[in-house]
């Protein structure tokens, strides 16, 4: 077996340049000759080292995709359920200031809720949400997941009480979102008295979810 140098390729280059190099049959490149040829960008025929890479099966290890793909879903650590939850309990308690100029009832209802909502996730405490019973909700669904019993548009908020109703609606925006993110039913009772005090806000006695 014959091996092919760099000075080898160098002379035949420099006779008559060439774009493509057929290694002859029997013969070998060396590691400096190889590279001479890529410098080149000249492609290299019957090379053992190129047929070997091509016979290889691709042994591709995918073990951060594994990892990724078998990871739990990122749950809010309590902490941090805490601290958003206070954030939540300060808007309720601003809400309820707001309305008390306005309606006086509404917003002790309001202060009444931010004060079940501070027992949420807490080990060993609780207080149940108040329940008046309606066409939409019961004692029986009230810890289930509901959607909002209608949409709030530009219209509730223009009507006599629309600013009870967007500062209500608001308040049960926030605590989907913080109930999404935490992945916690126990925040399900706010949520739907909130829907039932929207409508009665807009609707005096006659409930307004639409079954």
């Amino acid at each position: 077996m014959k091996f092919i140098t760099e000075d080898d390729l160098r002379i035949l280059f420099r006779r008559e340049p060439f774009t493509f190099y057929d290694i002859p049959t029997g013969n070998r490149l060396t590691p400096g000759a190889r590279q001479f040829l890529v410098d080149k960008k000249v492609p290299i025929s019957n090379d053992p080292m190129v047929v070997k890479r091509k016979n290889e099966k691709p042994t591709e290890i995918k073990v951060e995709a594994t990892k990724k793909e078998d990871a739990p879903k990122k749950e809010i650590c309590k902490e941090v359920f805490q601290l958003k939850k206070k954030t939540l309990q300060a808007q309720f308690l601003e809400a309820g200031l707001e309305l008390l100029s306005r309606d006086v009832l509404l917003a002790q209802q309001v202060f009444d809720l931010e004060r079940k909502l501070s027992f949420v996730g807490k080990v060993g405490r609780g207080e149940e949400t108040t329940c008046k019973t309606c066409t939409g909700f019961h004692e029986g669904n009230m810890q289930e997941s509901f959607e909002d019993c209608f949409e709030i548009t530009g219209f509730h908020a223009q009507s006599e009480k629309g600013k009870e109703i967007v500062l209500l609606h608001r308040l049960r925006c926030n605590v989907r979102e913080l109930a999404a993110e935490a992945e916690n039913e126990n925040l399900n009772p706010i949520i739907n008295r909130l829907s039932q005090m929207i409508c009665l806000e807009y609707g005096g006695k006659l409930c307004q979810r639409k079954n």
